[in-house]
């Protein structure tokens, strides 16, 4: 009991699954690695077995929602709640340390400070975005560099790279991690004058890509590419790609060149600062749901009013 232990879920001769399992004084958590097809397959297997799934929010669990320095069971539940939205070790760590530190601590120590808890309820933008990552869109002129550049990004090979023009036809889509933190990167097919109804559609599929995305690295390489009229230019950022190789770019906003690696940390900065994200620091005090932030705000009114914001703070540690 309370022991994790690895194994494999076996139906039959076939392994399911590899699974992480605690038991627990009322029954076992199970978690697996496997989609919801996954899934069903295992709850199927466990209900021939006999065992039967708990409700949601009733299954015994051996975490303490309250850390350890403070009374805070809310924050604790709503981390947990959120853990599951969170795609990378720099996300974990910022809500965890709302829990043991940051958020909590902000509000179960005195004297409070209008400031901060302004502050820090403000911050819910910056926790959403991270929660529920941007979208990033490469789009620009075939050949420009547009897939080597999301190779790069995303740090492994997911689209083909060739001297072809037209060799992406539909967009690919991949997490990436710019500072760690998440965002969904959509390389597109290349915008140009076509002939064929293959190509025509290729180009639709980019521009509607670009038109739906948070923001457009807009791609040229050699020969400047005017902002198309039907992107906001607000959501743009032009950046030169294959800057290690002779040839003119107009005035962009990065020069990269993802074959020697020069200028893609200065490009995955102005990444995270077009998104409200520049200098995330995971330690910093933020609110990450709408009652943590609302509840700040409350308390940081009653402050102005020289009023005790206490219940109130203690409303958002507790419930």
């Amino acid at each position: 009991a309370g022991r994790l232990q690895l194994g494999r879920i076996v139906d039959g001769g076939e392994t399911l699954d590899e699974a992480i399992v605690c038991r627990t004084a009322g029954g076992a958590e199970i978690s697996v690695h496997g989609g919801p097809v996954v899934v069903r397959r295992v709850l199927e297997l466990l209900a021939r077995l006999g065992a039967t799934a708990a409700a949601p929010g009733t299954a015994d669990s051996a975490f303490s929602a309250a850390h350890r320095l403070w009374n805070n069971p809310a924050v604790g539940r709503e981390m947990l709640a959120a853990l599951p939205l969170a795609r990378s070790a720099v996300v974990v760590a910022a809500l965890s340390r709302q829990w043991s530190a940051g958020l909590s601590e902000l509000a179960a120590c005195s004297p409070a400070d209008a400031s901060a808890l302004r502050a820090a309820a403000g911050r819910i933008e910056r926790m959403r975005r991270v929660l529920h990552p941007a979208e990033v869109v490469l789009a620009g002129p075939p050949n420009a560099g547009k897939s080597t550049l999301a190779n790069a990004l995303v740090g492994r090979a997911v689209s083909i790279v060739s001297d072809t023009p037209g060799t992406t036809r539909d967009w690919v889509r991949e997490l990436a991690l710019p500072g760690g933190l998440p965002v969904w990167l959509t390389d597109t097919a290349g915008l140009w004058d076509v002939q064929s109804p293959e190509d025509a559609e290729a180009v639709r599929r980019a521009r509607d890509r670009a038109g739906q995305a948070d923001l457009v690295l807009l791609v040229e390489s050699g020969e400047p590419f005017r902002v198309p009229d039907w992107l906001d230019a607000r959501r743009v950022l032009r950046v030169a790609a294959k800057c290690d190789l002779p040839g003119e770019t107009s005035a962009c906003d990065v020069r990269v060149s993802a074959r020697t690696g020069e200028g893609m940390d200065a490009m995955r900065e102005a990444i995270l600062a077009a998104l409200g994200l520049g200098g995330f620091d995971p330690s910093e005090a933020m609110a990450f749901t709408d009652r943590q932030a609302g509840l700040l705000a409350r308390a940081a009114d009653a402050l102005d009013h020289t009023q005790s914001p206490a219940p109130i703070l203690r409303q958002l540690l507790r419930g």
